[in-house]
């Protein structure tokens, strides 16, 4: 899926919860992983489903049939502790289920604590390394508030820290120096 599709895709399930769920609330959707850089328009890969970090529990049953899921869910300990502050609303819905993607640092976050080589591909990309705020990424990675607070222990913290400083090194900015 493309990020036409994906939005087309949310927007039928918005429609769908509108039509079956009998209740004046709404509800929310906060998608992650690949398709939530798609949707950041920070890369242009196509994918597979939808990953969700969060989905109202009133909205779950239509998860699978729009080709969204939680299974990244189990993964949250993955994402700064205050991911919800820096939430992007999507273009989308609203008729009864709000959208919203993870910022692409908190996602470049997550990312860094994952081993897949899709996931690494990601975040080297020139599209998300281009819209990278470092500053940002800093603030996240090294406040005790933020990833160490949702780190499951000291040497999970540890060990991204390594792989953050080396993806820093690598393909953070670099001053250039002055000939």
């Amino acid at each position: 899926m493309d990020r036409k599709d994906i939005l087309e895709r949310l927007d039928k399930m918005d429609m769908e919860a509108f039509v079956t769920i009998d209740t004046p609330h709404m509800y929310r959707m906060i998608i992650v992983g690949g398709s939530g850089l798609v949707l950041l328009e920070t890369i242009t890969r196509a994918t597979q489903d939808i990953d969700a970090i969060d989905a109202s529990v009133e909205i779950r049953g239509l998860l699978e049939k729009y080709g969204a899921n939680l299974h990244v869910s189990a993964y949250m300990n993955h994402f700064p502790y205050n991911f919800e502050d820096r939430l992007h609303k999507l273009p989308v819905g609203g008729r009864k289920i709000l959208f919203y993607s993870a910022s692409l640092e908190d996602i470049v976050v997550a990312k860094l604590f994952s081993i897949r080589p899709k996931d690494r591909q990601d975040l080297v990309s020139d599209e998300v390394l281009s819209h990278i705020n470092w500053d940002v990424l800093q603030y996240l990675a090294t406040d005790e508030n933020e990833v160490k607070a949702s780190a499951l222990n000291e040497r999970a913290y540890q060990d991204f820290l390594h792989d953050y400083y080396e993806y820093v090194g690598r393909y953070g900015p670099h001053e250039s120096a002055d000939i």
